[in-house]
């Protein structure tokens, strides 16, 4: 199948994402490779291991590699400053190209050490889970976790292009391949609700690679047209935030366990909170709130919140980087198909949703 190209428009410049099957063999055919001094690539172990023969052959061959370990606990400042340490050891100068080959982590911080190397090296993602190609990946976001809050230091910097091919879904466990469905389901719950209604007719495992396709590229336009109208989340790009204020402090809570959420999951859970939150205050219908619940289980995804203390999830909640003046702030839903931002809502309607 051919591939189809959402195009990001900024005042200065553009940038294709390219979505597709069987692309990463092709790399050469979307990056012009004699544009730059240096190539590195920034990937994990798990990654490496399933892909390194197609990558080596698709590669310049002076490219150098730098493998870190897999998973969001390496988040962190010091795998930052292991990356950019080996981009010191390859030599790498301002007309260097680092391309991050892995999932959300792989590309928050890589994307964020090449935007701040040298001030600034251009950077490629190429998503390789269900989540970064509808979400992580697009709209510039870079960063790391710091003192236990998510994505707490980071910024805005786009990348120079997005390949996503959907032959690398078929390595993906099936835990994490469902876990993206989460945010393609956000998306139609803030801007479409025949979407909504047509990702989640049917179990994930069961849509057909052409049909993923589909999903994936409707998915990426949603997302890059709310991006490219507020790159910076000034205003309207916290349509995006729905089900993260809650979902983002349950996952930071659960990294610290023995049984830590999947982004996806926690995500999942803070949507179906957060359309209960909406419907106490009187802005969503319980019919809705209800009909919300039921899709995100029917697609197998957790919408209960796991027994953490009250406080905890309180406290996280209030260091979320979206609050103002010590108010939580909240993207909530009025109807499937539409948010609304910068919702406050009163603190016994928030901890009653979360003892429920």
């Amino acid at each position: 199948m051919k591939s189809v190209t959402v195009t990001i428009k900024k005042p200065q410049e553009s940038y294709n994402i390219v979505i597709g099957n069987d692309l990463i063999k092709n790399l050469g055919t979307y990056i012009k490779f004699s544009d730059y001094t240096k190539v590195v690539l920034i990937t994990d172990k798990n990654i490496w291991r399933r892909w390194h023969s197609i990558l080596v052959s698709a590669l310049p061959s002076e490219t150098s590699s730098i493998i870190l370990p897999s998973g969001e606990k390496e988040k962190t400042i010091q795998t930052i400053q292991i990356i950019w340490e080996n981009l010191q050891k390859a030599s790498c100068d301002r007309k260097s190209l680092v391309i991050n080959f892995g999932g959300g982590v792989i590309g928050d911080i890589g994307g964020f050490a090449a935007s701040t190397y040298m001030r600034g090296i251009d950077f490629i993602n190429i998503p390789t889970t269900l989540l970064s190609q509808i979400d992580a990946s697009i709209g510039g976001k870079t960063g790391f976790d710091f003192a236990g809050i998510k994505n707490l230091i980071g910024n805005f910097t786009q990348p120079k292009a997005i390949l996503i091919d959907v032959m690398t879904l078929q390595t993906l466990p099936k835990r994490e391949f469902v876990a993206g469905f989460a945010e393609i389901i956000k998306h139609g719950l803030i801007k479409d609700k025949q979407y909504f209604e047509q990702v989640t007719e049917k179990n994930p495992l069961l849509f057909s690679k052409e049909e993923l396709i589909e999903i994936i590229y409707n998915s990426c336009v949603i997302k890059a047209n709310v991006v490219q109208n507020d790159e910076t989340e000034n205003e309207n790009r916290k349509i995006l935030n729905f089900g993260h204020t809650i979902g983002h402090a349950i996952e930071a809570i659960s990294l610290e366990t023995d049984t830590p959420l999947l982004h996806g999951e926690a995500v999942s859970i803070g949507m179906a909170a957060e359309a209960a939150i909406a419907q106490k205050i009187g802005l969503l219908s319980e019919e809705e709130a209800i009909l919300i619940k039921n899709k995100l289980n029917d697609t197998g995804l957790p919408t209960d919140i796991p027994h953490y203390k009250i406080k905890a999830i309180f406290e996280k909640m209030l260091s979320d980087k979206k609050n103002a003046r010590g108010k939580i702030n909240f993207t909530l839903l009025k109807h499937i198909g539409e948010a609304v931002i910068n919702q406050t809502v009163p603190e016994t309607v928030i901890k009653e949703v979360l003892k429920k």
